[in-house]
């Protein structure tokens, strides 16, 4: 008989459980409250109150991404953890598109909040060449560029993982991992420095630059419009209303852009560090049962699943959109329910005549 090697050193027997039911307790809750959310955000969006905001079709683009995030990468790993049955482990080449679109996907969200920054900041620093500059067209052509980019960027892996069949003493397992020594090293020692950089530390740089930006111009025109005694009222009332429009998205940016590092740059540290604090003896199956492995997922997710919530509490228009939404939904069910009420009335009257008619006729 076979003895299972003990790797208590590492974590013990509770801890790996722990680990489990995080990725199974967890994960659901974020795939519902997050497609939820991200379907009322593409609903409250696509209004036409909305239509004329250039913002408006990158937060949509937005909305597409972090659902299909929650679908291709965390429903994979709920599944697999809770029935043990990994989708990559079907084909070699669902291992590898499977693989790309997960790295595909996560840069095209980042890069979105990143050019949304960006339309801010030109919107606020050039606010007469804004429009000229960020046409309605525009974004249609930056998201197309950004998912090509991400494609051609993440190519790596499409080529690099393959489906790897490992036979043990007693064992026959599958892996979805870099499959060659080359690439593996390359995969190991340059490609975690690589994806931290694009995924997590350049974003952040441009976006912290871009709200230092907005903030500081929002603060210097109110110091000019406090310092102009000449200027007429009403100029300067639509003057505050188009600051109070910019501050509001600008904070709404700010609290975007600390959701973001405080859920994503954890995973990046992990990937880089993991190779360094964890044994390289401890098998991949021990590894992915680690509960900092599942909490650091957890928080990489938490950042496509919370962006409904950061809309409604730092955008007033969003969330009288959201009420709105929800009256009209209530007033819909009420009015059904009275339809049926009615309908239910009045064919029990005609049952009623029509159940009197046929007693008269019987005593003919």
């Amino acid at each position: 008989m076979i003895m299972e090697p003990n790797y208590d050193y590492f974590r013990t027997e509770g801890q790996l459980e722990t680990g489990v039911y995080i990725w199974i307790i967890v994960s659901p809750m974020l795939i519902c409250f997050g497609l939820i959310g991200n379907t009322l955000s593409i609903i409250v969006l696509s209004k036409k109150r909305f239509a004329k905001m250039v913002s408006t079709t990158y937060l949509l683009g937005l909305s597409f991404v972090d659902m299909a995030v929650l679908i291709v990468g965390l429903l994979r790993q709920w599944v697999k953890y809770t029935f043990e049955y990994d989708v990559r482990f079907t084909y070699d080449a669902v291992c590898k598109i499977h693989a790309w679109l997960v790295y595909v996907l996560a840069d095209c969200s980042v890069w979105i909040l990143v050019m949304i920054t960006v339309e801010r900041v030109l919107a606020t620093l050039l606010p007469h060449r804004s429009k000229s500059l960020c046409s309605n067209r525009a974004p249609k052509i930056v998201l197309f560029c950004i998912v090509i980019a991400s494609l051609a960027v993440n190519v790596n892996i499409l080529v690099g993982y393959r489906l790897v069949e490992l036979n043990g003493n007693a064992t026959h397992t599958s892996q979805c991992k870099p499959h060659d020594g080359g690439y593996e090293d390359f995969y190991d020692q340059t490609w975690h420095w690589i994806d931290l950089a694009k995924f997590s530390l350049v974003p952040f740089v441009i976006l912290s630059s871009g709200n230092a930006c907005i903030v500081y111009k929002v603060v210097q025109s109110g110091h000019k419009m406090m310092r102009s005694s000449t200027t007429s009222a009403s100029t300067r009332g639509s003057t505050q209303q188009r600051n109070a429009r910019t501050s509001n998205m600008s904070v709404l940016l700010v609290c975007l852009n600390v959701v973001f590092i405080v859920c994503t740059l954890p995973i990046c540290i992990y990937f880089i560090g993991n190779r360094y604090w964890i044994p390289q003896e401890v098998p991949l199956h021990i590894k992915l049962k680690d509960p900092w492995w599942a909490v650091v997922n957890m928080l990489l997710y938490t950042n496509n699943a919370c962006n409904f919530v950061m809309y409604c509490f730092m955008g007033s228009r969003f969330r009288n959109e959201v009420k709105t939404l929800f009256d009209c939904a209530c007033a819909f069910t009420c009015m059904r329910k009275e339809t049926e009420t009615t309908s239910h009335t009045s064919d029990h009257t005609h049952s009623n005549g029509n159940s009197e008619r046929r007693e008269m006729h019987s005593n003919i």
